[in-house]
């Protein structure tokens, strides 16, 4: 399929200005999609001879983002991150900075001219069907003359978006496909074969979201790219952090069998602490998601899972504030009404809830994350409890 005039002419406006620096930071996030877009900016950029900053950040917030533009680099490239708080990366960056948001995530549209917002989104395309944070870099990446035998990174970071790839999304394949690294396999559901890995390309994905996120605080990220590049897995550190994770969500499992869910309005809630300890808050995430599909879980309202969040970013040191990560899922049957129009996405309520506490957040319609000071966790729900029911803007 071809781009629409718009968006192709934002890539190449992006593109335009990548090539007019001398030297980068990536800011990319640390599951699959966003690790699969970094290594394939690092990739364009090494073949560019140009030299690049690494930061690999869990979530968009004031301290984070206030850390990130105290780096001496002019360029700034956000990768599947930093969309949906354009506004506040603008407030932050230095004069003499640039910055492009390369994401995929409900975005907010800022006019700065030191900010170029590559979401397609913006341009009629759905984040949460068409296209990925990593189909996006490829084809920032693409116009920067990155070769198709690399577009299989793009295809593997699609694999959160469930079902057939379509859209943009299936540009990204169809490259993958035509350089000879991908094997489409035809059935009921079609299904794609990464081949350097003889794996389907969903547990991939798994596999880059898990050493990721688990491994955050373990060189997790930088492994991810070094499987990219090697298009080799080391089996021993999978087994590690999977072994590592499924504890830990066996005590969560536990500590829910003894406390239960808390409930107010239209949320349900639960509190995990410093249960997660040493790996990054992705995975609170994670469980969130497994269980919205559990039977104790009420279908028809929002379920937030909290954890304590650490205040030290690998690459970029302590930050400050005391945190806790809360992730936003809507169970099957709210997903539905979110879907028709008759209960607001997860990422609305989020962002104007944590707004309320001095927090951030961001996300897709059924899937959200935010970041808030520790101790305002109920007045934050109340918040979501008070838009869930009266809308955006009334609370």
């Amino acid at each position: 399929m071809e781009l629409s005039a718009d968006f192709l002419t934002r890539l190449r406006e992006a593109s335009q200005k990548v090539r007019e620096a001398e030297r980068a930071c990536v800011v990319f996030h640390n599951d699959a999609d966003g690790l699969c877009a970094a290594s394939l900016m690092l990739a364009t950029l090494e073949k560019m001879g140009m030299e690049a900053r690494q930061v690999c950040i869990e979530k968009i917030h004031l301290a984070v983002v206030e850390k990130i533009h105290r780096l001496p680099e002019q360029l700034f490239i956000y990768l599947d991150i930093g969309s949906g708080r354009a506004d506040l990366i603008a407030e932050q960056k230095s004069s003499g900075q640039y910055v492009i948001i390369v994401d995929h995530h409900d975005p907010r549209e800022v006019v700065d001219s030191g900010v170029l917002n590559v979401n397609a989104e913006l341009y009629g395309y759905s984040g949460e069907s068409d296209v990925s944070g990593s189909t996006t870099t490829y084809l920032l990446a693409r116009e920067l003359g990155l070769e198709k035998h690399e577009a299989w990174k793009a295809v593997v970071g699609s694999a959160e978006i469930p079902g057939k790839l379509v859209s943009l999304n299936r540009v990204a394949l169809d490259d993958a496909v035509a350089a000879g690294e991908v094997e489409i396999i035809a059935g009921d559901e079609e299904k794609y074969r990464i081949k350097a890995f003889k794996q389907l390309w969903n547990r991939l994905s798994t596999t880059f979201t898990l050493v990721g996120s688990v491994g955050y605080y373990r060189e997790g990220p930088a492994k991810v790219l070094g499987f990219c590049k090697s298009r080799r897995i080391d089996r021993r550190i999978v087994e590690e952090l999977e072994n590592m994770r499924r504890e830990a969500f066996r005590s969560a499992d536990a500590l829910l069998a003894q406390r239960r869910l808390d409930r107010h309005g239209r949320v349900q809630w639960f509190h995990v602490g410093d249960l997660f300890r040493g790996m990054g808050s992705k995975v609170i995430g994670t469980y969130t998601s497994v269980l919205s599909y559990r039977a104790f879980i009420d279908q028809r309202r929002y379920l937030v899972g909290f954890m304590n969040y650490e205040a030290h970013i690998p690459g970029l040191g302590e930050v400050g504030g005391s945190w806790v990560k809360a992730s936003l899922r809507a169970p099957r049957q709210l997903a539905e009404l979110i879907r028709s129009g008759q209960m607001p996405p997860t990422s609305r309520i989020a962002e104007e809830a944590a707004s309320k506490v001095g927090g951030t957040a961001d996300g897709h319609a059924v899937a959200a994350s935010a970041i808030i000071p520790r101790g305002e966790e109920e007045v934050f729900i109340e918040y979501l409890d008070k838009l869930a029911n009266v809308g955006i803007g009334e609370a």
